[in-house]
């Protein structure tokens, strides 16, 4: 992955440095390079397309190639170029190519980019083709290269190369803090996983990742010199996400051989050791088969407080593709097994009773139909009972949507302290004019579902009531690829706009409504430097310039949104490629001020492995998403003068 062109005096030095393996070249038909000399100090090699051949110690193998390295008693002096390169085979490597082997090989050098990510920084690599290129021993059992221990001095900000000079090396970090968990694929039917053994951690003592206000610096970093001036012309108060170019990357399960290690996020680990790679715009650590990290200390679990005798909490909660056992002929969903719908259940009902200490409304996501949320009010009904606590009675409320996948948007009430007054669908038949497909498409997959509701109190006898919407706004699938964004992007827009719309229409008619909306917005706090979903909801859009799609101020009295009142080291709900960012929100109308009394966030899924799933016995990762819940008091606050 470099782009140096080496002068006479560079061959020179090299060849003289692996005089001692010129014998074994002949055989080969190609001129050797040193690895440092087809890596150079750039991103590029500058010897791509050309056929050559390397020697090195093998230090890793994987199902499709091998790493390659030079002995550290032949590495050069230049520390910005790389000693290490990967050797693509295309199947698993021959035994010629064993861990520990000194090795020539021949090969063509390539820059590879995965077709679904043009826009990434290429990989050198050798590349062998079968019947052309070869791998000749020179001898066996060699101590691999010593690890470049990775410190705080290696990462930069706002850059997306510092560690080019290590690819295809033996790294180590000491101490690392775990960012975000252990990942896998989950089997919806049956509420199985596989797990990738990839999670993503940080030096320790840098500073914990989360998703930044702006636009992805990456994407404007590939853009050509015309297209960056006409960029900044355009968006002049832009502002830049550097992606945090502090991750790493930490596959487990690449090396052959290897184990997948289950860790939660905010571990720490000690003595992470392998080879350096790269993939999802992230460098990637292959940790070694025979060297796995230790363990220093695991998250602990804290639940939220209860609430009070003049208090009530209000929550929203995606449980992720809550489907049950029952076929529903009008939509193609997942129909899962009666034991995996039960074990399930039992998760999302521990999470509720214990963590979120029983809600009285929540707003539920990813639901399939009503049916399924009232067997889950049912679970965890009993379930308190059982467990010699009050029945929450919960009562569910949900109407279909339009969602393809048959996920809808509901409620669970608990009715023992909470009166339903009234609940109400919006915007199902809305539609907008979809520039990606030239036709009308839905505005609300997931249209919102209101509540408008009510708590005695005791003292007085009366109802205080307020008013809840939840939500689920369009993903972010789709927002990037250049056939749908402008679909996608302007849909994001309007159904912000649409709910900014319903709140001023609301507090003109009744400015004294206490208005709540809850649910997964897809969108952060801030403006992705696209679209402004929360800050047009809110009544506080980015100005002109800072976004490409940019909405009027259409609330007033503004909204307030609860993550910006909290710690900003709690405020994620969601774990992205090692980023902690907010898509769960709940804000509130102003006439709620002086009522709200706390807010934050069940850590219950996203710090936990995937692995976590199959165990009912405890209610960690019964979805990707943690719920955010806020605390009110019927009692307004005395308001100092």
């Amino acid at each position: 992955m470099k782009n140096h062109r080496p002068g006479v005096a560079r061959i020179n030095v090299i060849l003289g440095a692996a005089i001692i393996l010129a014998g074994a070249f002949s055989a080969f038909g190609q001129r050797e390079f040193a690895i440092s000399l087809i890596q150079g100090d750039k991103n590029m090699s500058g010897y791509e397309g050309q056929q050559v051949k390397a020697s090195g110690i093998v230090t890793a193998r994987t199902r499709s190639g091998f790493f390659l390295q030079t002995p550290d008693d032949k590495a050069d002096s230049n520390p910005n170029t790389s000693e290490g390169i990967f050797v693509y085979t295309k199947t698993e490597p021959d035994a010629d190519a064993a861990i520990g082997n000194l090795i020539v090989v021949s090969g063509r050098v390539e820059e590879f980019r995965p077709r679904a990510e043009p826009a990434s920084l290429p990989i050198t690599e050798l590349s062998m083709m079968k019947g052309r290129d070869l791998i000749q021993v020179l001898s066996k059992g060699n101590p691999l290269p010593k690890p470049v221990v990775l410190t705080i001095n290696d990462f930069r900000v706002n850059s997306i190369d510092q560690l080019e000079k290590y690819e295809g090396m033996r790294v180590a970090v000491p101490e690392m803090t775990v960012v975000a968990p252990t990942g896998g694929r989950v089997d919806n039917k049956t509420n199985s996983v596989e797990s990738n053994g990839t999670f993503y951690g940080i030096v320790k003592g840098l500073a914990k990742p989360f998703r930044e206000p702006g636009y992805e610096l990456y994407d404007f970093l590939f853009l050509t010199d015309k297209e960056k001036a006409d960029f900044k012309k355009d968006f002049p108060a832009m502002k830049f996400n550097d992606s945090n170019p502090e991750r790493l990357r930490v596959e487990t399960t690449a090396q052959l051989g290897s184990q997948p290690i289950e860790v939660p996020a905010l571990t720490e680990l000690k003595n992470v050791v392998g080879v350096l790679h790269y993939g999802y715009r992230t460098y990637t650590i292959l940790t070694d088969v025979s060297e796995r990290p230790g363990v220093s200390s695991y998250i602990k679990q804290v639940n939220l407080p209860p609430v009070g005798a003049r208090q009530f909490s209000v929550a929203g909660m995606n449980v992720e593709n809550f489907f049950d056992d029952i076929d529903d002929p009008a939509i193609k969903e997942d129909i899962v097994t009666t034991d995996s719908f039960n074990k399930r259940m039992k998760k999302i009902s521990l999470g509720v009773r214990n963590i979120m200490q029983s809600p009285d409304v929540i707003g539920v996501i990813e639901v399939e139909n009503l049916a399924a949320l009232k067997r889950l009010a049912e679970r965890i009904n009993a379930d308190a009972e059982a467990a010699g606590k009050p029945n929450p009675k919960y009562e569910a409320y949900l109407i279909d949507g339009n969602d393809g996948r048959g996920i809808d948007s509901g409620f669970l009430v608990k009715s023992s302290r909470i009166t339903v007054i009234e609940t109400k669908q919006l915007g199902k038949e809305d539609k907008f004019d979809n520039k990606s497909v030239d036709e009308e498409a839905f505005l609300n997959d997931r249209p919102p579902l209101m509540l408008r509701a009510a708590m005695t109190d005791d003292k007085t006898k009366q109802p205080f009531e307020f008013t809840v919407l939840v939500n689920h706004l369009k993903s972010f699938l789709g927002y990037n690829d250049p056939k749908r964004m402008d679909g996608v992007r302007t849909k994001k827009r309007l159904q912000a706009e649409f709910l900014a719309k319903f709140v001023q229409q609301r507090q003109t008619a009744n400015p004294q409504e206490k208005i709540i909306l809850v649910g997964d917005f897809n969108a952060y706090q801030f403006n992705d430097g696209i679209v402004d979903v929360i800050g047009t909801i809110k009544g506080k859009p980015a100005v002109k310039g800072e976004v490409m799609n940019p909405s009027e101020d259409l609330v007033n009295p503004d909204m307030t949104d609860l993550v910006d009142l909290i710690n900003a080291e709690q405020r994620y709900s969601y774990r992205y490629d090692g980023n902690g960012q907010v898509l769960d929100h709940i804000l509130i109308s102003n006439s709620l001020q002086n009522y709200i009394i706390g807010f934050g966030y069940a850590r219950m899924n996203a710090d936990f492995p995937e692995s976590y799933r199959t165990d009912d016995n405890r209610a960690e990762r019964f979805s990707d998403h943690d719920a955010a819940v806020a605390y009110f008091s019927i009692d307004a606050a005395v308001v100092k003068p």
